[in-house]
């Protein structure tokens, strides 16, 4: 049986200060994909998208939804109640039979 080795507390330490500052720059991913930053914040963001796999990766899928959302043409999403509405509606006018609710 081989000896599992145990990490010594200055690696862990570094591999958790790693993992905060993740933590802390993914939240910036979408104000960096906007252009909401500047300076160095926006360096340190670009810097860690660079080398950041899943960053890089949601980054990405921000930037097809928003030129996606820009192709398209603007309408405003149904609401609930009016999809409610419409659905009780056509409930109500189909004909006997048509697996309409008692």
């Amino acid at each position: 049986m081989r000896k599992q080795r145990v990490p010594r507390p200055v690696q862990v330490w570094a591999e958790c200060r790693e993992k905060l500052r993740h933590v802390r720059l993914r939240g910036d991913v979408e104000a960096y994909a906007d252009g909401q930053l500047t300076g160095a914040h926006r360096t340190r963001v670009a810097a860690h998208v660079g080398a950041c796999w899943a960053c890089s990766g949601s980054l990405e899928l921000l930037q097809l939804i928003k030129a996606s959302l820009r192709r398209s043409p603007q309408r405003t999403p149904v609401s609930l109640a009016s999809a409610r509405v419409r659905r009780f509606a056509h409930q109500l006018t189909a004909p006997p039979g048509s697996g309409r609710p008692h």
